[in-house]
């Protein structure tokens, strides 16, 4: 058993694909992410059913998640743990979930994925429209035409960095492409594979035993070591684009959409209110707001380094392929600090200076 395996990259038919948002070009940005079962099936495939487990612990109010393998060298458990967040349906058991795949992250499983290039890709004027929101603005959404879940995407990885990502459309077009092809044979075609997915086992499927132990809240009531295979209850069909963008608005207003708002009418409001704070952030930059004659003494405060401070930087790129390594290096060095709210707000940025030289 070697537990570096672990981290070895997920083979793209393990990889989720989602439009986070559309830009008033036409531009949209996909994420790129992994779903519970593929961790599981990491540790099943590398230390057995037997040679890994889960618990969790409540601390101050909040689920957290610590995950186990059994290292045969040390004869040692080695143990994971991350906190979770609550999903819009089923909140213990999303909250759960959260909790178990970032202490997989912890654990090295997929997490590669950030240091996946920005994914940005000019839709077909049949994909994108301008809607109006409840407040009368007009906004760009994504049509029925654009079909995310549909496409086939082929990626290749050198010393477990990934240096090549594209993607075909459900028509066999090219999409996107990012990065170096390594040597191929003549005539042979790269396999195209399609994301994770596809139907959920039903319900009824399930034994009842299963769906009653799967109850997080429940088993921490009774003060239970929760040790159960949470996630091999079947989930219900859920939109999963419309629960992250959902959680996202919640983090950003601290409180939930309207039940009338479309997923695309909620991303494009954390859009616009990220745009808002981060103006207001830069103008207080640029006027800060010192009193002339302070009474007490006023003792300098350290200024935190933040991502929105290489904001200015991204203007001085023109080449594409030097302003995407830039652009990653920069996220990857945040991704851990930064809420994301920020971290989404420069990737905005990015996409759209992307957008311009990738033009020229």
């Amino acid at each position: 058993m070697n537990l570096k395996e672990l981290s070895r990259p997920l083979e793209i038919s393990d990889v989720d694909f989602r439009v986070q948002s559309i830009n008033n070009g036409g531009y949209a940005t996909i994420l790129a992410y992994k779903d519970a079962r593929v961790d599981m099936n990491r540790l099943d495939e590398v230390v057995g059913p037997l040679g890994w487990q889960r618990d969790y612990k409540l601390i101050d109010g909040k689920l957290f998640c610590g995950v186990g393998v059994f290292n045969n060298e040390t004869s040692q458990w080695i143990w994971k743990w991350d906190v979770g967040t609550e999903s819009n349906t089923e909140k213990e058991k999303g909250q759960a979930s959260d909790a178990f795949k970032r202490a997989c992250f912890n654990l090295g499983i997929g997490r590669e994925l950030y240091s996946y290039p920005i994914i940005s890709v000019k839709l077909n004027a049949d994909e994108w429209e301008k809607k109006k929101g409840f407040d009368g603005k007009e906004r760009p959404t994504a049509t029925f035409n654009l079909k995310i879940k549909d496409w086939r995407w082929y990626s290749e990885f050198t010393d477990g960095q990934i240096t090549f990502l594209a993607a075909k459309d459900q028509n066999g077009t090219l999409r996107f492409k990012w990065g170096t092809m390594k040597p191929k044979d003549k005539g042979v075609e790269p396999s195209y594979a399609p994301a994770s997915g596809g139907e959920p086992v039903s319900e009824k499927e399930v034994p009842v035993a299963v769906q009653e132990e799967s109850n997080v809240a429940g088993l921490l009531k009774k003060d239970q070591s929760v040790d159960v295979d949470i996630e091999f209850k079947v989930e219900p069909e859920v939109d999963k684009d419309r629960e992250a963008a959902v959680a996202d608005y919640e983090a950003m207003f601290g409180k939930k959409p309207h039940g009338r708002m479309s997923t695309e009418t909620i991303l494009n409001a954390i859009n616009e209110e990220s745009a808002k704070r981060l103006s207001e952030h830069l103008k207080e930059d640029e006027e800060p707001n010192v009193p002339e004659e302070p009474e007490e003494e006023i003792i300098p405060t350290i200024k935190v380094s933040t991502i929105l401070d290489h904001i200015d930087e991204i203007a001085s790129y023109t080449n594409p392929s030097e302003f995407v390594n830039w652009a990653k290096s920069t996220v990857a060095k945040y991704i851990e600090t930064e809420p994301e709210d920020i971290i989404d707000t420069f990737k905005d940025y990015c996409n759209n200076h992307y957008s311009k030289i990738v033009k020229k």
